[in-house]
């Protein structure tokens, strides 16, 4: 039960550095821990008491991104997304 915990936390992790790294290329420097949890499906009433929570996406955070290869396509200046 352990390994199959620990598999599912490697993916969350993986998943909030992917989502993060998209907010940080696209000038986003805060997250909100409340509305990343409630992103990966968590119920409101357990993201609400971390909702005053912040994670800073500072030059340090780049620099991490660079190193682990996560880059993605910042979008366009004024385009659309649906």
């Amino acid at each position: 039960m352990q390994e199959k915990d620990d598999i599912l936390h490697e993916r969350i992790k993986n998943i909030m550095l992917d989502v993060m790294a998209v907010l940080y290329e696209n000038g986003i420097k805060e997250v909100q821990i409340g509305a990343m949890m409630r992103l990966l499906g968590v119920a409101d009433d357990k993201a609400a008491g971390h909702d005053n929570e912040l994670i800073e996406l500072d030059e340090n955070f780049g620099a991490m991104l660079v190193e682990l290869n996560k880059s993605t396509t910042k979008v366009p200046d004024g385009a659309t997304i649906h």
